[in-house]
């Protein structure tokens, strides 16, 4: 019970094509990636244990795969800023305890 046509070289020629390939492909996309022209800064600042896990759970509920904890909190400063002076001031005013 021969297995025709199964050489051992022609094995590794193929396998040696297919990575090939994949390395070009690879190559190709990173010469076509652009540098981005944003500008990050690092804050620091103090997050409670409570927030810091509903921050944590906004990005499960969110399901996107490349959220993080900065996505969130831009989208929540997005939604701030959306909000009239007096609204902002109540909840302002609310999350401080007054």
């Amino acid at each position: 019970m021969a297995l025709k046509g199964l050489k051992r070289e022609d094995l590794d020629s193929k396998n040696e094509k297919l990575v090939d390939d994949f390395i070009s492909g690879a190559s190709k996309n990173v010469q076509e990636l652009t540098p981005s022209n944003a500008k990050f800064q690092r804050y620091t600042f103090s997050l409670t244990e409570d927030v810091s896990e509903q921050i944590n759970d906004l990005k499960v509920r969110c399901r996107v795969a490349k959220a993080n904890r900065s996505i969130i909190l831009k989208a929540a400063v997005n939604q701030l800023n959306n909000l009239s002076d007096e609204e902002l001031q109540k909840l302002i005013m609310k999350e401080l305890g007054y």
